[in-house]
């Protein structure tokens, strides 16, 4: 009895051991592929990139003179009318000028009229000339304190009004804040002129040029709703990317469209087209393999049994071909191959269309 179940024990070890060594003869079957429907496209090469909202005009609001702010009647993020009361500054300063200023008016009255009666004795030799000339000095020099006065008064700030509708961006000032001449109050954007600044890769430039249409997915809209732009400027300086490590090139674009509820600060991506548009079955070329001095895809069947097809293409700009052989309309092939496959594996795949096809680079879809 004992030996029946050793056999019986050892029988099932030979069949899970066989069952295992199969399994492992296919180790992709644990791997899931992704998998597109090929078609016609009438598209150009794209690149897609990230960048940022910025306003096109920013004002920065200075004073001349150093003063305390007395009262900020804005925060950061508001929305503020041209001509809208902004702060206000403590009045100690200014009306010591005012007083100043009243005061030398008064002294300047009496000395045009010491000046006048001066004029008239030296008439009838009651008074020298130097007298008159003395008083005519003294008038100029009341004068010239008045100007001064006047000039300290008008660059003694009472208040801060917006010299343009926008947004507060930044906001330095705070109550009881002493005011550094060299350094703003505040920033002011004008949001009815915006700009978008994307980050082109160093090896993406060579194919970026003025007037270039592209799309804009504000990140507002979670990249769902897109808008036409064009680029107007194109850095000749590289930097560092700002999210990344790699160097880019800052492209200024401007939308031609109105973009709703952005402001500056927001992100967005944008996909750039490369060249002239052709129309034909288009494949990332990553899907490409290449043995034998040939190119060859992958072909996927409906229970995802896979097999190898020998292809010609022609090159595209943004990393994508076209297949002018060997591919056809409405055959599967798989995105993301790998070298161990082979004809005749059986695989697990997901099919994807163009738009959710997950890499940075393809065509536009027609």
């Amino acid at each position: 009895m004992k030996n029946k179940y050793l056999i019986l024990t050892m029988f099932i070890i030979s069949l899970t051991f066989i069952g295992c060594e199969k399994k492992n003869n296919n180790p992709e079957a644990t791997i899931t592929f992704n998998a597109e429907k090929a078609k016609m496209n009438n598209g150009s090469g794209f690149i897609d990139v990230d960048g940022s909202v910025e306003a096109n005009d920013t004002k920065k609001i200075f004073v001349d003179k150093k003063l305390k702010v007395k009262e900020v009647l804005v925060q950061e993020g508001d929305f503020v009318e041209k001509g809208q009361l902004l702060m206000t500054f403590d009045e100690t300063e200014r009306n010591n000028i005012k007083r100043n200023l009243e005061k030398e008016k008064i002294n300047l009255s009496k000395l045009k009229r010491n000046y006048t009666v001066e004029k008239e004795l030296n008439k009838i030799g009651g008074s020298s000339i130097n007298s008159v000339k003395e008083l005519s000095e003294e008038i100029r020099t009341s004068e010239i304190t008045i100007e001064f006065y006047s000039e300290d008064l008008e660059k003694t700030a009472e208040k801060i009004e917006s010299p343009v509708s926008g947004t507060v961006t930044t906001l330095y000032a705070q109550e009881n804040y002493s005011v550094n001449t060299d350094e703003p109050l505040l920033e002011l954007a004008d949001l009815s002129d915006i700009k978008i600044i994307l980050e082109v890769p160093e090896y993406e430039v060579r194919d970026i040029e003025l007037n270039q249409k592209l799309i804009i997915k504000p990140e507002v809209f979670e990249k769902k709703i897109s808008y036409p732009g064009v680029i107007t400027k194109i850095s000749r300086v590289s930097q560092v990317s700002k999210t990344t490590s790699e160097n880019v090139l800052e492209v200024e674009v401007k939308p031609t469209e109105k973009i709703p509820h952005i402001v500056p600060g927001f992100k967005v991506s944008s996909r750039i087209y490369l060249g002239k548009e052709e129309p034909g079955i288009v494949i990332p070329s990553t899907a490409l393999l290449f043995e034998n001095d040939e190119y060859f895809v992958y072909k996927c069947d409906e229970t995802g049994k896979i097999s190898k097809i020998v292809v010609q293409f022609k090159d595209m700009k943004g990393d994508k071909v076209i297949i002018t052989n060997g591919l056809a309309i409405g055959e599967l092939f798989l995105l993301n191959p790998k070298e161990s496959l082979k004809s005749g594996d059986i695989i697990t795949f997901n099919v994807l269309n163009n738009e959710e096809t997950p890499k940075r680079k393809g065509v536009k879809p027609q």
